[in-house]
Parts: structure tokens; C-alpha cells; sequence
């Protein structure tokens, strides 16, 4: 017999009046901007709509790979976003530059055990003390009668998530929950209930994410520190592709040649899955098939509420969609 569970822990600040259900907001931060969409979830009618979104580029150097180096800057912006839209609560992103992912089986143990059976098994996975970190976890899947229970485990050094933390409320924002960008970019692009191998290539100005998704859960991730440029010559297109193929036999190398685990689908999001030329040559060469994500895909399944915003504009809103959307149960 198996079933799925997940314990709350930092990600899940603050318990959420139920009223703040029915208007959610997502903010995204990264290094290069901030983007904010609010959803309101429909009563008589399935799914989300969306009621705004925005995005706001960073004063230069203000972050850099996920850390504060000006928070009044990044507080100014926040502000801003709170007085122009009446935002008090949030839901919002931590960096994945900074974040550990590491996916693993432990023998079993009751749920209310399985914070401390995670905690002990920290410091032999990830360079960050117990006590310099904080983390969360998801159960993948568990066998009572095999004794043993896979889940991943999302790390991040203490003093960076404080950082996030006093950034909005210095702004007057509550943050109601945080995520890692890969992990809410996955709730956006993969279908609910699509247990199937995928990688998600989020491409950015300067940096890069790849997140191969299991089972609707992040279990890799990694962002290297060059993107599609600002220009239309592509300089690091060669190093992307390198990256690509490299994180693809990685995971096929780990799993059986005739085995569902095998990466099925590329999803692509972000500003440069809008540029046609650049995604055709990075493509180019590949076994594997590849999408242009639907950022709205889980958001209303009958596609009855179509956003005012184009699509190549939405695809760099993916990770502040995906914090909006409930977590798998």
C-alpha cells in the first residue's frame, strides 16, 4: 500500500486565514527582477483567474545568484507593489542558486517522526550544518510493507532565508508561504496528476535553470550562471546545449533503458522561450521532444478564463504563477 503526505515546515510560515484563499499572490525574486501576479480563485467556476501581474527589473547588482546586496532597493519595489495593488499577504520565492536538492529513501517512520528522521540525515547530504539551515521536505511515495518511504529534501542556508524573510516585512508583507522556483515552476508547466520523467529549462538574461521533474516533484535542479544574453548572438548557446545533454545522460545513466523513468518531454519557460531562433538552435540535435510550456495550464483546467496577457509575456511567469497553486496532496 502506498500513499503520499507532506510536512509543513519553513516553507509554510504562517497559517492562512481562509478568506486569503479566494485572492492569492505570488512574487517571484530574482536577480534580475521581480515579478508579481495575483489570482483570484473562482467560486462558482473552476480554477484561477488572473487580476494582475507585473514585472519590475532590478536596479543593477542589487541581487546577485539569489543574494541581498542592496535590500532597501529591493524593499523600495516591494513597497511600491503593496501600496499600487493592496498587497498585505504573499506567497513568494527563495533563490535556487542557494538552495541543496537531494531526493532519498529512509526506512519508514510515522509522519509525525519524519521531521527529525530528516533532519538527522541533513549533514550527510548537503555543505550546511543543521543548525545553519533550514528545510523542507516531500514524501514521493511510501511502502509501509517495504519498510521505506522516498522523499526529497530542499535545503537552504538559514541566513538566507531570513534575508527574504525581513525584505517583506520591511515591506509590509506577510509572506505567507515560500518555495524554491524550481518547485513552483513545475506546479505551472506539468500537468496535474503526470507522474512522468520531464525537464524544465527555465532561460533566463544570465543564468539558467534545469529541474527534472518525477512524479510532479522537483528532484534535481541545478542553474548555472549564463544565459541567453541580452543580445541576439547567443554567446553561451554552446555552453547551454553542453549543459543540457550533460543533465539528461546524467539522468538517464540512473535509471534502466526500458524504464518509464526516462526523460518523455523538454518544457521551456522564461523571457528566452519567446525567442524562436534561440530555441530551435538550442533544440537542435536533441532526441528529446520538446514544448513551449502553458504557464496557465493548471490554473483553469477547462481553459474557460484567458489572461490579457500575451504569451511570450506570460512564459516569464511561471515561477509566480506556480507559488499560487496548491501543492500536490
Amino acid at each position: 500500500m502506498t500513499s503520499s503526505s507532506r510536512q509543513k515546515n519553513f516553507f509554510d510560515l504562517f497559517p492562512a486565514p481562509e478568506f486569503l484563499l479566494l485572492s492569492t499572490v505570488g512574487i517571484s525574486i530574482t536577480d534580475e527582477d521581480i515579478k508579481f501576479v495575483q489570482l483570484r480563485r473562482q467560486i462558482f467556476e473552476d480554477g484561477f483567474k488572473l487580476v494582475h501581474s507585473s514585472k519590475i527589473i532590478n536596479p543593477e547588482e542589487a541581487i546577485k545568484s539569489g543574494l541581498i546586496n542592496d535590500p532597501s532597493k529591493i524593499v523600495s519595489i516591494l513597497k511600491e507593489l503593496s501600496l499600487h495593488y493592496g498587497i498585505r499577504y504573499a506567497r513568494a520565492s527563495l533563490p535556487e542558486e542557494k538552495a541543496y536538492l537531494f531526493t532519498t529513501t529512509i526506512g519508514w517512520v510515522p509522519h509525525e517522526g519524519l521531521k527529525d528522521a530528516v533532519a538527522f540525515i541533513i549533514e550527510e547530504n548537503v555543505p550546511v550544518t543543521l543548525a545553519e539551515s533550514v528545510f523542507d521536505f516531500e514524501v514521493i511515495r511510501e511502502d509501509k510493507n517495504a519498510d521505506e518511504i522516498k522523499l526529497t529534501v530542499s535545503v537552504l542556508p538559514k541566513n538566507v532565508v531570513q534575508s527574504y524573510i525581513e525584505l517583506f516585512e520591511s515591506a509590509g508583507i506577510v509572506p505567507v508561504s515560500f518555495d524554491t522556483e524550481s518547485q513552483a515552476i513545475a506546479r505551472a508547466l506539468v500537468h496535474r496528476g503526470d507522474k512522468r520523467s520531464h525537464l524544465i529549462v527555465n532561460l533566463s538574461i544570465e543564468n539558467t535553470g534545469f529541474y527534472i521533474v518525477e512524479e510532479e516533484v522537483v528532484q534535481f535542479s541545478t542553474t548555472p550562471a549564463y544565459g541567453f544574453g541580452k543580445d541576439d548572438l547567443y554567446p553561451n548557446l554552446n555552453d547551454l546545449k553542453a549543459e543540457m545533454r550533460k543533465v539528461l545522460a546524467f539522468w538517464n545513466a540512473h535509471t534502466d533503458p526500458s524504464s518509464e523513468r526516462k526523460i518523455e518531454k523538454v518544457f521551456l519557460c522564461g523571457p528566452g522561450a519567446g525567442k524562436e531562433d534561440f530555441v530551435r538552435k538550442l533544440m537542435d540535435g536533441s532526441d528529446v521532444r520538446y514544448v513551449i510550456g502553458d504557464v496557465w495550464l493548471n490554473t483553469s483546467p477547462s481553459r474557460s478564463h484567458i489572461p490579457k496577457i500575451t504569451f511570450d509575456e506570460s512564459l516569464d511567469y511561471a515561477s509566480a504563477i506556480g507559488l499560487v497553486l496548491p501543492r500536490r496532496k
